[in-house]
């Protein structure tokens, strides 16, 4: 499907194309790598300790989405929060998902949008009406500014404070044009560690995202690392695989806007963590952006009984709808003594016998013609 701001000339009068193309040079130029390098290079830096073998101290951050109009904002808007998380003492800092939103900023006329309080289909339909233009257009259309900015933004932040820095996700776009929610990983160097795509679309989602198909687990000098995301949680299996490779710290983002009701939120994490012991984050954005109603808390936990018997939470927002930042310090000494006492006796035969067979019987239950055909029911 062809961009939004690249349509063929041979389809539109030369006006139209004239403007289209000077958008696209805009949006170009609003996402340059050098000017977001430049506005973060004359800032104040402080650099924590390096998180040992058995303690790192983390950082979550319940980002609030408002638009921005260029790069160089949204550096600076992860500037503010990632300092305040290192002058807490965070050797590693946890944004949630859909950070990348108020890079839609970038297009003015999603601003316009914005300010009208015009909901998310219908925003898209205003941007380009009576085209049959979608939200993977749009999206498709943004993925390489989104890659500009976010990549160079989390890359210098993570260089210039030392610290482990996870920006939350970004829409990427593979050559194929597929389109993934994706979640990023950087060391104190800036380096890339490594990603992960989203394993389990919502509703909404599958209007536009490709499904991951491998979950990773980093190895990192301190603890090894997972970072499924969102809708991965719900699912017992993606925790239990990250675990069973080792997974330390299951690094949780979301977008979510039922994130205030307890009983449909503790499906995640902190419920999982319980059954494949690993210390776990859950950052939550928080905006109200065309109608979305992205709530928290945000939240660090741990399984029951390695720190309390009463409650999982180390750390916990005040707030459903504001931004926060809350830290905890991990100890992951503790967490291995912990697995050790409560050691696991899994009974391999029996789901060498049953799983395969199960999950195979199940898609042919819920699928036709290659699709999903049912909504409910096991």
């Amino acid at each position: 499907m062809r961009p939004l701001f690249v349509l063929c000339f041979a389809f539109m009068p030369i006006k139209d194309w004239l403007v289209e193309r000077a958008a696209a040079a805009l949006l170009e130029y609003k996402s340059r790598p050098g000017a977001i390098r430049r506005a973060l290079a004359g800032r104040k830096y402080t650099r924590p300790p390096a998180p040992t073998r058995d303690r790192v101290t983390v950082a979550v951050v319940q980002l609030g989405a408002d638009l921005l109009d260029d790069g160089a904002a949204f550096a600076g808007v992860y500037y503010t929060l990632v300092r305040e998380a290192v002058e807490r003492g965070a050797q590693l800092v946890v944004f949630p998902e859909y950070a990348w939103l108020p890079i839609l900023g970038l297009l003015s006329p999603v601003r316009d949008l914005a300010r009208k309080k015009v909901a998310l289909q219908d925003a898209v339909e205003q941007l380009a009406p009576g085209k049959g233009f979608t939200l993977a257009s749009v999206f498709r259309t943004m993925a390489p500014i989104v890659k500009r900015v976010f990549e160079t933004t989390g890359a210098e932040l993570a260089s210039r404070f030392g610290v482990y820095l996870m920006p939350g996700t970004a829409i990427t776009s593979n050559l194929a044009g597929q389109l993934f929610n994706t979640a990023y990983l950087y060391d104190p160097s800036g380096a890339l560690i490594g990603t992960q795509h989203k394993l389990h679309p919502t509703a909404l989602e599958r209007e536009w995202m490709t499904t991951g198909r491998d979950l990773t687990v980093f190895d990192l000098p301190f603890a090894k690392i997972a970072m499924p995301v969102c809708m991965d949680f719900t699912y017992w299996e993606t925790t239990r695989l990250a675990t069973l490779r080792g997974a330390d710290l299951l690094l949780d983002m979301s977008a979510d806007e039922t994130g205030d009701q307890w009983y449909r939120a503790v499906r995640g994490d902190e419920t999982r963590i319980q059954e494949s012991f690993a210390y776990s984050t859950r950052a939550y954005l928080v905006t109200e952006l065309f109608g979305l109603n992205f709530c928290g808390p945000s939240h660090i936990a741990a399984p029951l009984g390695l720190h309390s018997d009463t409650t999982t939470y180390l750390a916990r927002a005040q707030t459903r709808d504001r931004e926060e930042i809350i830290t905890a310090e991990l100890d992951l000494a503790r967490l291995r003594e912990f697995r050790a006492a409560h050691a696991r006796d899994f009974n391999f035969a029996l789901y060498e016998k049953y799983l395969p067979q199960a999950y195979a019987d199940y898609r042919l239950r819920v699928t036709q013609d290659g699709k999903r055909r049912v909504t409910g029911g096991m």
